[in-house]
């Protein structure tokens, strides 16, 4: 039973994570080719400059809310914790504010920025009262995926009825906001059901701070070596190799979030697992997890590397063509971003390991800025994607050499196998790529009939190789389809 709910689960926030992206397909290249390179790097350097006190504020809440609430989800228990998780995250919320109020006075360099960062920061206060971690401790993905796929479809539409010109950068940042809104007026309405907030104030609330500190200069790290390039690629090199950047970036993070989505659900049931002990249940749940992350990233990074230019193209138009070399760069980050995501999500967090991510991100985020500071002016963009691959790899290191035995948590014979088939099939996308620059010259042409063939060139090499991964999921989506004729 755990398992089909946990498979449902998994499916539910694909579709949400996948809305996530299509949308964005959908809308980035109208919105890149209205507002310009230029202006698309304003937006891109004041959201990268947001995300810091986004993070200040968040304070490690949802993944330790979810870690912690999964442990307690019943009757006072779970609502006297999640009103004290809370009215710490609203604390830490004025806190955030109050430093980015002093950063706008006192800094120079964000005066030309200040109107389009004041207005992405409204995210940060609607994200507070969103409070989406609680619908992650029930595992409600069915109501998180229906109400994302009609908040995307109500920006999209604000943003092709109200975005005409280059002057409108900031409507667009209004609507980006605007989709924050919406999501935390639903959010805090519907999450009723689960539990009752209020604001308290006693000691209580405090002595959930120092774990969550740990989870936040984790995710402080993390935020650094993530976009610390883009934010040092604006303020060294300017709004026009930043928007170059935006491209890269959004493409990376698109395909990253949608292999996340797939081992983010199993982290309440591996914490579960974990506090009580069910070391085997455990440690077949995140090989299987692991193998099938395994099956999709690896020909998704052979995708973006090798139709890195037509995606740029289909995406932003032929004037955002010089950022091909920097998607191509972030496409090898992506193993490695993944791959470490899971050891720190899946491995280290329902385990209390945190204090190894934290020092592996910690290294990562010093990597990264000291690099920047000299690859940027060299490379400007490719070297901020260059240095990115460099904080993922690092990350990925440490945090698997720092694990005693990573032997008793994932079957790594299994998780080799795996990686072995994953790269024989992959190395055939590029191998239709070549195939179809012999007889092909349209972008468009080549990169619909890359998406076209290159799944189907692998999903065969898989049934070759009779990867039972593959044949497994196979075998069940035929079960389905036969049950409804």
């Amino acid at each position: 039973m755990r398992k089909k709910s946990i498979g449902a689960n998994a499916v539910l926030n694909l579709i949400k994570v996948a809305s996530t992206i299509l949308f964005p397909l959908i809308t980035f290249p109208y919105i890149s080719r209205v507002l310009q390179v230029d202006n698309v790097g304003k937006i891109n350097y004041g959201t990268s400059v947001v995300n810091y006190f986004a993070l200040i504020a968040a304070l490690g809440v949802n993944i330790y809310g979810v870690r912690e609430g999964s442990r307690r989800k019943k009757g006072r228990a779970f609502d006297n914790f999640a009103s004290e998780v809370f009215s710490l995250n609203l604390l830490a919320t004025f806190v955030s504010y109050l430093s980015l109020a002093l950063l706008l006075l006192f800094v120079p360099k964000f005066r030309d920025y200040r109107l389009v960062i004041m207005i992405l920061s409204l995210s940060i206060v609607l994200t507070t009262f969103g409070i989406e971690w609680v619908n992650t401790v029930f595992e409600d993905y069915l109501y998180i995926t229906v109400r994302s796929l009609i908040v995307q479809i109500l920006c999209m539409a604000g943003m092709f009825l109200f975005i005409k010109k280059p002057e409108d950068y900031l409507k667009y940042a209004v609507i980006t906001v605007l989709s924050s809104g919406i999501t935390c007026v639903a959010n805090w309405i519907y999450c009723r059901r689960y539990t009752r907030l209020r604001l308290i104030l006693t000691a209580a609330v405090f002595t959930h701070l120092k774990p969550m500190l740990i989870f936040f200069a984790n995710h402080l790290a993390i935020t650094i070596y993530v976009t610390a390039d883009t934010t040092m690629l604006g303020w060294m090199k300017g709004d026009y190799y930043s928007g170059l950047y935006a491209v890269s970036v959004k493409v990376y993070q698109c395909v990253k979030s949608l292999m996340t989505a797939v081992y983010m659900v199993t982290i309440p049931e591996l914490s579960r697992q974990a506090s009580s002990g069910e070391k085997e249940k455990y440690k077949k749940l995140l090989t299987n997890i692991s193998c099938t992350i395994i099956l999709l990233i690896l020909p998704c990074m052979a995708g973006m590397i090798a139709f890195a230019r037509n995606i740029v193209i289909l995406i932003s138009g032929s004037s955002y063509e010089a950022a091909t070399p920097s998607l191509q760069i972030l496409g090898v980050a992506l193993i490695f971003a993944v791959a470490s995501g899971v050891v720190v999500n899946c491995i280290n967090t329902p385990n209390g390991l945190e204090k190894y991510s934290l020092f592996a991100t910690v290294i990562a985020a010093v990597v990264n800025v000291i690099l920047n500071i000299f690859l940027i002016p060299v490379m400007a963009q490719n070297g901020a994607a260059l240095t990115t691959v460099l904080a993922e790899v690092t990350v990925f290191a440490i945090c698997v050499y720092r694990l005693s035995d990573v032997g008793a948590y994932v079957n790594v014979r299994e998780i080799l196998r795996e990686l072995l088939i994953a790269a024989a099939g992959s190395a055939l996308v590029f191998l239709v790529r070549y195939a179809l620059g012999r007889f092909i010259t349209g972008s468009l042409l080549m990169l619909l009939l890359g998406i076209l063939i290159s799944p189907l060139v692998y999903a065969a090499f898989l049934g070759i190789a009779r990867d039972r991964y593959f044949l497994s999921a196979l075998g069940g989506g035929l079960k389905k389809i036969r049950k409804q004729q």
